[in-house]
C-alpha cells in the first residue's frame, strides 16, 4: 500500500543531512535564530555522516604541516566550539558505547572513538536546541521550485516495522525503499510536505547531505567527478569538463577484534554466491598493505586497546581495529554516484537517490573480501571476528557489521555565484622549496579554515586532474562556495560546497566538514532574523552585497568557528577588497 501525504510541516530553515556538517549547520541556525523553526532531516538513524553512520571515527589529523600542528597545539582556537563540545562530552558519564579513546590508541588520529558515542552526543546536542526538529530515518523526495527558488520539498519518513530493524539488509537492498511510499515489510511510511512558515519570506535550505538530493531535485547547477584538463572556466563563462564517474574510492568500513575460538565466519560470504572466485581475484590483484606490517594496518585506526599507548607494533585481545585501508576495503572500481545525464532522468521521474545500487553491493562484497584477507593473514595466535549483529563491541550497528552508509569521499557540487569553486590554483605548496610559511589565499568572504593534505583514493583507471602537490597550505572556506549559481535560497556545505574535485581532496574531513556547516547554519539563522525584521525576502547570497552585511555574518560565524589563523592572520578580518556580487 502506498503512503499519502500526511502531514504538512511548517519550517523557517530546512537542514537535508547525512553528513558531519548537517548538526552542525542545525545547531548554528537554531543558536543565531531562536524564534525559527528549523528542521533537520537525517536519512540514516545516526546524526553524524563518516564519524558516525559511515564509520570513520579516527579522524585523519596526525600528519604534522604548520596547520595541523597549529590545531593540534592549540584547538580552543583553531575548531568551532561546538566541535570541540562535541569531542569531549564523548568522556562524560553516561555516554554508551566505549566514548573517547585515548590518544596513542590509533596512529592516524588523535581523537579515535566509538561512533555509538558519537552518535549519542550529537542527539543529545541536537535536543538542547528548542527550536530544531530532527526527522530521523527521512530523506527528500521531491522538491519544488517556483521563480527560481526552492517552494516545497516532499519527505518519506520510515517507521520500522516489529520484525525489522534498519539496516538488517546491507545498504544497497535497503535503499530502494527508503525512496519508495509504499509501505513494506521493512517499513512503513509517511510522506510529507513542507512549506515554509512565512511564504512571502520563504525558507533557506542546506544540503549537507551525502548524496545531494536537493541540489539534484531542484535544477541548482552542480559538477561531479574529476575535471579532465583544467579547473577554469573558459572565456564564455563555460565550466571545464569532467568524468563523470572519475570518482574517489568508496569504502564501507568495519571493525575487528578478537574471537574466543577459531570460527570460519561463513555466514558472513553467504549473501555473495560468487564470493570465493571474487575474494581470489582481490587477493591476487588488490588487496596487500603496501610497506606496513599486519599489526600497522591494525592499529592505524584502532578504536579501542588495553594495551600500551603510542606502542603501534602490538596488538591486543580485546582491541576494536576499524578497518578504512588503501588497498583494502577501498573500492577502487568505479563511483556509486550515477551521471548526470542519469541523475536527472531519475530526478524527472522516480527520485532513487541517484546511486547505483549494483556498485553499492560490490562495495559491501569487497569489503567482507577484505575482512577475510587480513584474517586469513593474521600473525596472532588467536583468531579474529567481525562484530556484527548483537555483539557488545559491534559498533557499526548494524546486523552485518558494515557501516550504515559508505565513507563518501566525493559528491555531487553546487556551482557557487558567477561560476565560483574553490580551485587549486587558489592554495601553496607548502613542500615548496620557496613556501614562505603562511597559509594559502586568503578570501576576502572567508567563513572557516581548515588544513589537510590533497588525499585523492583514485578509482582505477579513471581520467582527470591530479593534485599538483600533496599538502597545501593552511586553507579558508569562502562563503561563496556555500551559495547556489542558480536557486536562490539554496545553500550547500560538506562535500557538497562549491569546488572542485582536486580542492575537495583536502576539504573533505572532519573538521573541515563541521566548519563549512556551521557557516552555511549561521547565514540560515541570520539571514532569517534580517527578513523577519525588514519583511523582505534575501537569498543567501544577500551576504555578498555589500562589505557591511559580510562584516556582520563573518562576526557571528567566528563567535563560534574560526575565520581565520591565529598564527598569521594579523587582521580580524581578509584584507582583500570587497568584490560585490553581480547575478
Amino acid at each position: 500500500m502506498t503512503a499519502i501525504i500526511a502531514s504538512s510541516l511548517r519550517f523557517d530553515i530546512v537542514v537535508s543531512g547525512g553528513s558531519l556538517s548537517a548538526p552542525a549547520a542545525a545547531l548554528a541556525a537554531a543558536r543565531n535564530a531562536p524564534n525559527a523553526k528549523v528542521l533537520l532531516i537525517e536519512p540514516t538513524d545516526w546524526l553524524g555522516g563518516q564519524a558516525t553512520s559511515q564509520g570513520v571515527s579516527a579522524i585523519d589529523n596526525a600528519w604534522f604541516d604548520p596547520g595541523r600542528t597549529a590545531m593540534a597545539e592549540d584547538p580552543d582556537d583553531h575548531y568551532a566550539k561546538d566541535y570541540l563540545q562535541w569531542l569531549r562530552r564523548m568522556n562524560d558519564p553516561g555516554v554508551p558505547g566505549t566514548g573517547m579513546s585515548k590518544n596513542g590508541t590509533s596512529w592516524v588520529s588523535r581523537e579515535a572513538f566509538d561512533p555509538r558515542s558519537a552518535a549519542w552526543v550529537l542527539d543529545r546536542m541536537i535536543e538542547e536546541q528548542p527550536n530544531i526538529t530532527l526527522m530521523k530515518l527521512t530523506v527528500v523526495k521531491n522538491v519544488e521550485t517556483r521563480d527560481g527558488r526552492i517552494s516545497a520539498l516532499t519527505l518519506i519518513e520510515r517507521i520500522p516495522t516489529q520484525n525489522y530493524k534498519p539496516f538488517d539488509d546491507y545498504l544497497s537492498d535497503e535503499i530502494q525503499d527508503w525512496y519508495s511510499s509504499s509501505h513494506s515489510r521493512r517499513f512503513a511510511k509517511v510522506v510529507h510536505r513542507v512549506e515554509p512558515v512565512d511564504f512571502q519570506q520563504g525558507f533557506t535550505v542546506i544540503d549537507a547531505s551525502e548524496l545531494a538530493d536537493v541540489v539534484a531535485l531542484s535544477g541548482a547547477e552542480y559538477t561531479q567527478g574529476a575535471e579532465l584538463e583544467t579547473e577554469e572556466v573558459d572565456g564564455r563563462g563555460n565550466l571545464p569538463a569532467t568524468d563523470d564517474r572519475a570518482s574517489q574510492a568508496t569504502v564501507f568500513v568495519f571493525c575487528m577484534t578478537d574471537a574466543e575460538q577459531e570460527h570460519s565466519e561463513n555466514e558472513l560470504k553467504r549473501h555473495w554466491p560468487n564470493f570465493d572466485s571474487y575474494y581470489a581475484e582481490q587477493e591476487k590483484s588488490y588487496f596487500s598493505l603496501r610497506q606496513f606490517t599486519w599489526e600497522k594496518v591494525w592499529t592505524y585506526r584502532r578504536l579501542k586497546t588495553e594495551g600500551k599507548l603510542h606502542d603501534f607494533d602490538a596488538v591486543h585481545r580485546g582491541d576494536v581495529s576499524m578497518q578504512n585501508w588503501e588497498p583494502g576495503n577501498d573500492y577502487p572500481y568505479a563511483s556509486f554516484l550515477r551521471d548526470h545525464a542519469a541523475t536527472a532522468a531519475q530526478a524527472r521521474g522516480d527520485w532513487q537517490g541517484g546511486v547505483d545500487r549494483a556498485v553499492l553491493a560490490k562495495c559491501e562484497e569487497h569489503a567482507i573480501a577484505w575482512y577475510f584477507w587480513m584474517k586469513a593473514h593474521r600473525p596472532t595466535a588467536w583468531d579474529t571476528t567481525l562484530p556484527h549483529g548483537d555483539h557488545p563491541l559491534n559498533m557499526m550497528g548494524t546486523r552485518h557489521g558494515l557501516a550504515k552508509f559508505p565513507y563518501v569521499r566525493c559528491a555531487r557540487r553546487i556551482v557557487g555565484p558567477n561560476n565560483f569553486r574553490i580551485l587549486e590554483r587558489h592554495w601553496k605548496n607548502s613542500q615548496a622549496p620557496d613556501y614562505d610559511g603562511r597559509p594559502a589565499h586568503r578570501y576576502y568572504d572567508s567563513v572557516g579554515i581548515g588544513s589537510y593534505a590533497a588525499d585523492v583514493h583514485p578509482i582505477r583507471n579513471q581520467r582527470g586532474m591530479k593534485p599538483g602537490f600533496e599538502r597545501p597550505a593552511p586553507f579558508y572556506i569562502p562563503y561563496r562556495a556555500l551559495v547556489s549559481k542558480n536557486v536562490g535560497n539554496l545553500m550547500a556545505c560538506g562535500k557538497n560546497m562549491a569546488q572542485t574535485f582536486i580542492t575537495n581532496s583536502a576539504y573533505r574531513l572532519h573538521p573541515i566538514e563541521w566548519a563549512s556547516g556551521s557557516a552555511a547554519g549561521a547565514a540560515a539563522g541570520l539571514l532569517h532574523t534580517t527578513n523577519a525584521a525588514r519583511k523582505t525576502t534575501h537569498g543567501p547570497d544577500y551576504f555578498l552585497h555589500t562589505p557591511e552585511a559580510l562584516r556582520k555574518l563573518q562576526g557571528v560565524v567566528k563567535e563560534n568557528s574560526p575565520i581565520g589563523w591565529k598564527a598569521w592572520n594579523d587582521s580580524e578580518y581578509p584584507e582583500a577588497p570587497f568584490e560585490p556580487f553581480v547575478p
